[in-house]
């Protein structure tokens, strides 16, 4: 038994020896009819995928085109809305400057007659009267004295189409009353008129001896000659008048001049307080409005995050087949609350804007009402932004900022091959999800896009890039991120051979970094890239 156990393998054949080798099944051997048939059914099958890429692809034109002209139309109607606003602030605001242009001519014409006439009551119940128009004007605010003090004098100092004052007719008139009042409410005693003339001089030319001396004793300088070379002694024929011009002590002259300074500059120094003080009012509910479009932005922001949360979350219903109506609801919920958010974020950013011009109209600073930046339609953006047609980017050097309230140029960039990510979106900030995007855009030569929507969001683009790598966004921003050296210190060994230099460094010169936003975005960024502003075209009727 063990004899035979160790002559024996296991298997019952001799020990050592090798098991007979099986043969392979011979393969069957297709007909010439069955061949045909296969060869009909690939040819059937790849004709069914090429309609059907074509059908997705129709789909995807007719989607983007359908979305397109919605938002077209949608920022048309919205273009419309806000003009038409401004429309009506302007015209309200021209109607009622209107009025108190034409109630100011018509009060200032009525106080130059009745200076000549020297009908100071007059006078008085039309300064009385605008005092009260002012005031009422003003509303329940009130009107501050400093301002009610800066009209009054307007009105005062008044000039007809000679340049000549209500004291300076006054003078030609000959009412003492009316110049001593003048001038104890600030009016200035040596106003210039036409041909350089004076109160005083044309007192003088007039031979109104108190007249005269009522200007003389208010501060008026004999020593001021006219455009004729003649002072007020000169160009007088009353001998009584000359001899009052010639006898008068121009020390009393200096005093008085020195007087009426020291009020001038007293006048103007309240004046610029209280300019400075309302600048300072504008400027707390500047700031006060800038903390609530923070707020609003932040919610919206919030908002945006959500929205991006039940779509993920919609999206995994659908995959699985379950709950996809009450995700579907969520959605549709959470994008009623952003549009809700979107309003409430530009009337806040509109009521800014407002403070602003009215703090710089305030300081009369002069408005620079050119935009910066090329205006385009959505239908150039493709010749524009992809192939720069003309190369106006390329000569420029920097890449380009969309700012886009129209939307449309958000759906184009969305249905375009780019690496998209949306700034508003937590997830899609990321470092390593930009990290990644970055790479992508490099490596395969096509357009890395941030999309702002709106929000003061680049300081934290720029943060984000600098978890990556410090300075990342500068290199982006100045293209050395193409090189070899920038591109080396953000790769990873675990990003696999695609991203190896000779897989790709073919394709780096067509990288490309494009930011978006739709809203007026900070003076900064309009120095930092070539601005192209999307305009909507008018809807089709």
């Amino acid at each position: 038994s063990s004899g035979i156990n160790a002559e024996y393998g296991a298997r019952g054949g001799k020990a050592g020896a090798k098991p007979a080798a099986k043969k392979k099944p011979e393969k069957p051997k297709w007909t010439e009819e069955q061949i045909e048939s296969a060869l009909k059914i690939q040819r059937a099958y790849r004709q069914y995928k090429q309609r059907k890429a074509e059908e997705e692809a129709r789909k995807k034109k007719e989607d983007m085109d359908r979305l397109m002209e919605e938002a077209e139309r949608a920022a048309w109607l919205k273009i419309i809305k806000i003009e038409k606003e401004r429309e009506d602030r302007e015209h309200e605001k021209w109607l009622q400057q209107e009025r108190e242009r034409k109630a100011h001519l018509k009060r200032m014409k009525m106080m130059l007659e009745n200076a000549f006439d020297g009908e100071l009551g007059e006078i008085q119940q039309i300064l009385q009267e605008a005092t009260n128009d002012w005031k009422k004007s003003a509303g329940d605010a009130g009107i501050h004295p400093t301002k009610l003090a800066r009209k009054t004098m307007d009105l005062l100092e008044c000039t007809d189409a000679n340049e000549y004052t209500p004291l300076s007719e006054a003078g030609a008139g000959g009412a003492c009353e009316v110049i001593e009042w003048l001038v104890s409410q600030g009016a200035d005693p040596n106003s210039i008129g036409r041909y350089g003339r004076t109160p005083l001089y044309r007192a003088a030319f007039a031979g109104h001896v108190e007249a005269v001396q009522q200007c003389l004793q208010c501060g008026a300088d004999p020593r001021i000659k006219a455009d004729d070379g003649c002072s007020p002694m000169d160009i007088s024929t009353n001998p009584i008048v000359k001899e009052i011009l010639k006898e008068w002590d121009v020390s009393d002259t200096e005093r008085l001049l020195n007087n009426l300074k020291l009020e001038q500059e007293k006048r103007a120094t309240a004046q610029a307080e209280y300019v400075q003080m309302k600048c300072d009012a504008i400027q707390d509910k500047i700031t006060a409005a800038e903390e609530d479009f923070k707020q609003q932005e932040k919610q919206l922001m919030h908002a945006y995050g959500e929205l991006n949360k039940r779509i993920y979350e919609h999206d995994m219903c659908v995959d699985k087949g379950t709950h996809v109506e009450v995700t579907l609801q969520t959605v549709h919920d959470a994008e009623d609350v952003v549009t809700v958010l979107k309003v409430k974020v530009d009337d806040s950013r509109r009521a800014l804007q407002l403070l602003r011009l009215q703090l710089r109209e305030e300081k009369k600073e002069k408005l620079e009402v050119k935009q910066i930046g090329v205006q385009i339609v959505v239908k150039e953006l493709e010749d524009v932004l992809i192939r720069d047609v003309g190369n106006k980017m390329a000569e420029d050097g920097r890449w380009p900022l969309l700012i886009d309230e129209t939307g449309q140029a958000s759906i184009f960039v969305r249905y375009t091959d780019t690496n998209y990510l949306n700034a508003v979106n937590p997830a899609n900030m990321e470092p390593e999800r930009i990290r990644i995007a970055l790479l992508g855009a490099v490596r395969y030569g096509k357009p890395l896009v941030i999309d702002l929507m709106g929000c003061d969001m680049f300081h934290v683009v720029k943060e984000r890039f600098d978890e990556i790598h410090e300075g990342l966004l500068d290199w982006v921003l100045d293209k050395t991120i193409v090189t070899e050296e920038k591109f080396n210190q953000i790769t990873k060994k675990e990003d696999g051979p695609e991203y190896e230099e000779k897989m790709f460094w073919a394709r780096m010169g067509d990288f490309k970094f494009w930011l978006m936003t739709n809203s007026e975005p900070e003076p900064e960024l309009l120095d930092k890239f070539y601005v192209i502003r999307v305009k909507p075209s008018p809807p089709k009727e």
